[in-house]
This record gives structure tokens, C-alpha cells and sequence, in this order.
């Protein structure tokens, strides 16, 4: 995507259902030229309400794009997200973007490790890359994410769904010789134990897909600053929010969550 390629625009709520208890899937009319510079890994704020609460936007990664619209999947736990969730069908939202650092869309084969939410924008990413395998977390059923149609391992904590466990305890079932990309996102605890008991070998071929609270979107702020490996701190917004890997300070990093 280039420089300057953002857009912001009122986009109209096409498609608005709650699929999983709690759990919503948008869809905004966002037009094509933003859907055409919109890349796997990027992410969109949206003004959630004209009124004076909250100030900021809320960041959403975009699940997928289509010819003119994007489709994100969002919990609704805050204020800002409950207010997101009661835009009726039709309605016209603010949408700044598609911003940030996408996916490094590498050839051979792909394994993707989403924990809970964290595989929102993997439906994206399967339809750019070979996904051979997709391993999904969650605490529980209604937590997990329906996804495309791709070769799909999942475990729940409570074993309502898949195995009981925790996502690590799938890494055993890799068959690591069919893998050459590893793209990871969840919680930070998660990322750090997936990135901690994948084969070393894979360590600088592994991308992760950070979260963190942003304020402007276009790195101001700075509110949004991941420990960065060496020292110093790098901009979810801008230099990411996919890293690689071995960029992250994880100590640090899931000390501060």
C-alpha cells in the first residue's frame, strides 16, 4: 500500500449479525479503491458514534476485503464496541484507512496459529497464501471463530469444542517439513509460548499480528508502543501491526499486559 493511500470515509453498514454470542460480523461499504489497497494484516479505525464519547476511534483488523466493502469481526466488551454493535444495517459509520504494516506475503507453505479473536483477519490471509494447516484456541465454543475452508486443528480450555487444552499442545501435530511461513496472533501470553515451542529454525520466519490501544492511528501518539528487540520500542500503528517475530522484546512486552 502506498504512503498515502488512505481513505476517510463514511462507509454504510451493509451486513451487521452477532454469530457467536456477543461476538459481531460487519460489513462496510468502503469502496474500491480502498478495497484494492487494502492488504492482509492491516486495520481500519472507525468512529463508533458522532457524539462526544469516546474521543478516539477504535481500531478493527480487517477480516477480508471484497470488490468495495471489508468485512471485521469484533467482540463487544467496552463502551466504544457496544456503541459499534447497535449501528443498525444501512447506517453510515467514519472509517479511516486501510493503515499499518501488513503480512510479508511470502511463497511456500503457511501455518497459522490464532488464539481467541486473534484469527479475525486470518480468513484474509488464507486467500493470498498456502495455508496447509491452521491451528484455533480459545477459552471456550463461544469463542471460536468459524473459518474458511482450510485444513483446521482447534482446542478449547474447557474441551467444549476440539481437544481440551491449551494451542500448544497442537504443535505437536505439524508436520514442519510442509511449513516455510508461520503467522501467529492472540493474547501476548499466547504469542510468546507459541514462538517459545516452535522448531528454532522457523524463529526468523515466524509473523505475528500485535493488538494494542491506539489513539490517532498514524503514530502521534504513541500510544500504542510494543518493546522492540535491543532496546527501544516500535509503533503498533505504523511499524506494524505485523512483526516478525524475533523483533519483539517478549519479556517486556507481556510484562507490561
Amino acid at each position: 500500500m502506498g504512503k498515502n493511500s488512505e481513505v476517510d470515509r463514511d462507509a454504510v453498514v451493509t451486513l451487521k449479525e452477532e454469530f457467536l454470542p456477543g461476538v459481531f460480523r460487519m460489513c462496510l461499504e468502503t469502496g474500491e479503491v480502498f478495497c484494492a489497497n487494502a492488504e492482509p494484516g492491516q486495520f481500519i479505525q472507525i468512529e463508533v458514534s458522532p457524539g462526544p464519547f469516546p474521543v478516539t476511534r477504535r481500531p478493527f483488523t480487517i477480516s477480508r476485503a471484497y470488490s468495495s466493502s471489508i468485512e471485521i469481526i469484533f467482540e463487544a466488551v467496552g463502551r466504544g464496541t457496544a456503541l459499534l454493535s447497535g449501528v443498525e444495517t444501512g447506517s453510515a459509520v467514519r472509517v479511516l484507512g486501510p493503515l499499518g504494516s501488513g503480512y510479508e506475503l511470502n511463497n511456500g507453505g503457511w501455518l497459522l496459529v490464532g488464539g481467541g479473536l486473534g484469527a479475525a483477519g486470518f480468513p484474509g490471509l488464507v486467500s493470498y497464501v498456502d495455508c496447509r494447516l491452521m491451528l484455533l484456541g480459545a477459552s471456550s465454543k463461544d469463542k471460536l471463530l468459524p473459518v474458511p475452508e482450510v485444513s483446521l486443528l482447534s482446542i478449547t480450555e474447557d474441551g467444549s469444542s476440539g481437544r481440551k487444552g491449551l494451542i500448544t499442545d497442537l504443535l505437536e501435530s505439524v508436520q514442519w517439513d510442509s511449513v516455510s511461513n508461520i503467522a501467529v496472533c492472540g493474547p501476548v501470553a499466547m504469542m510468546k509460548a507459541v514462538i517459545q515451542n516452535i522448531p528454532a529454525e522457523f524463529s526468523s520466519r515466524t509473523q505475528i499480528s500485535a493488538e494494542a490501544r491506539m489513539g490517532c492511528g498514524w503514530g502521534a501518539c504513541e500510544g500504542c508502543s510494543i518493546p522492540k528487540a535491543g532496546g527501544g520500542y516500535l509503533k503498533c500503528c505504523t511499524d506494524g501491526p505485523v512483526f516478525p517475530a524475533d523483533s519483539i522484546d517478549w519479556e517486556r512486552w507481556e510484562g507490561i499486559h
